[in-house]
């Protein structure tokens, strides 16, 4: 079994490198579950290499893993846990990850129409008079997920007819004079 696994290693550690790096893709050196390295396997002797690194990674906020490298036998140095149930194994014959190598999609560009903050639109403000157009639609993508606005066209006097709420405070404006977004498209 551990010849068996040594050749998988080697055949995945020579696809590891030939993928090539992308946006969307990030490697982790000797990843851990809480302080110990991770092990190769989901399961005690099931499960193992890319399961468990896909486990890893979605934990991490990835869809699933690219590419790993095996560290082989390093439990009587190194402690490996299962990220499945926690537990550890501290024997010489433990196996765990050199490289975890994660991906998850480059979001492309997203317009939301009518922006809301909770159950009103979003105020073209982050506070009252301050901080007013980019900076409240950057801190709307980036509760999104995304770097910055890249398009917020302003909707004025909207207030009277739909409420407008800070971003920061929660504040509600219902006053004619208060301003909301027609939209905001995110980017990264």
């Amino acid at each position: 079994m551990k010849t068996i696994l040594k050749f998988i290693s080697a055949a995945i550690v020579l696809m590891a490198f030939a993928i090539p790096a992308s946006a969307g893709t990030t490697s982790f050196s000797n990843p851990k579950v809480g302080a110990d390295r991770l092990d190769l396997c989901l399961n005690w002797g099931t499960g193992c290499g890319k399961p468990a690194a896909d486990a890893w990674c979605q934990s991490k906020g990835y869809l699933y893993s690219v590419g790993h490298v095996v560290d082989p036998d390093i439990g009587a140095t190194q402690r490996t846990r299962l990220i499945s149930t926690g537990a550890v194994c501290d024997q010489a014959f433990c196996d765990g990850f050199k490289v975890v190598t994660c991906f998850k999609p480059t979001p492309v560009n997203k317009t939301f129409w009518q922006p809301k903050w909770g159950a009103d639109r979003l105020d073209w403000c982050l506070n009252w008079g301050t901080g007013c157009g980019k900076p409240a639609a950057d801190k709307f993508c980036q509760t999104k997920g995304y770097a910055k606005a890249v398009q917020f066209p302003i909707d004025p006097d909207i207030g009277a007819v739909q409420r407008t709420r800070l971003i920061t405070t929660g504040a509600v404006c219902d006053q004619a004079f208060c301003d909301g977004f027609k939209q905001i498209t995110c980017s990264n």
